[in-house]
């Protein structure tokens, strides 16, 4: 089976991802959820799903640990930390970067897969950055905080969102600070931060957004991004 696996720090939490992936004809027999509430992870297992899954979401969720890009935490910050998904993710990681499986990136996903690929993270935007404006709207869900602005359009993601103007909803108090060598920036919200990377390589489908398209999937442009994902794990023979 070309498993489509999602992975999130609640099981719960998935549903929102599941039906989006569904919504744009995923079959729900390939979804695959791994969360730490499954139990202590097996990260050969987890490495060998990575590099073997036709493709991979990484979900919003917790802070990662600010050791994985060598700095201390900020007292200041309000860390929420789970050490188990940081774990998991990395392991999946390692399998996803071997194979080059298509890497849905979203939120939390975004920043785990820059500090894997050396990148760093602002901590805290209130606190580290005061001028940014407010990132973090709980709810609704579907609040659109801000727009994001294209800074290159040669990217697939940024021919994509460069189409029409892209309002984003925003749940989040970390963001990139270094982007990693091997990602390209595409777009950012009008105070500077970072909302969009993908990878350098077109030939790897890896790409990364600071919002959750998983709630606005009523908006076109939004719901185009879970099909060009969809179609990106499907093998080229079984495409039509």
């Amino acid at each position: 089976m070309n498993q489509v696996v999602v992975c999130i720090r609640r099981r719960h939490k998935a549903a929102d991802y599941l039906d989006a992936l569904q919504s744009v004809g995923v079959d729900p027999e390939r979804l695959v959820v791994v969360s730490p509430e499954d139990g202590k992870a097996d990260e050969a297992e987890l490495e060998r799903l990575g590099a073997e899954a036709g493709g991979v979401v990484l979900a919003g969720g917790p802070d990662i640990e600010p050791e994985r890009y060598g700095e201390a935490p900020r007292p200041d910050a309000n860390l929420s930390l789970v050490p188990e998904l940081d774990r998991m993710e990395w392991a999946l990681l390692k399998g996803i970067r071997r194979s080059r499986t298509p890497t849905w990136a979203i939120c939390r996903g975004m920043q785990a897969v820059n500090v894997f690929l050396g990148g760093t993270l602002w901590q805290d935007l209130p606190s580290q950055l005061p001028q940014t404006g407010d990132h973090d709207f709980e709810v609704p869900e579907d609040h659109l905080a801000h727009r994001v602005e294209v800074s290159d359009r040669s990217t697939a993601l940024g021919e994509l969102l460069a189409r029409d103007t892209a309002e984003v909803n925003s749940r989040h108090h970390q963001a990139v600070k270094d982007l990693a060598s091997e990602l390209l920036a595409v777009a950012y919200a009008p105070d500077g931060v970072l909302e969009v990377a993908e990878h350098r390589d077109p030939a790897w489908w890896l790409r990364g957004v600071q919002w959750h398209p998983e709630n606005l999937l009523a908006l076109p442009l939004q719901r185009e991004l879970w099909l060009e994902f969809a179609e990106a794990t499907v093998p080229d023979e079984g495409r039509s």
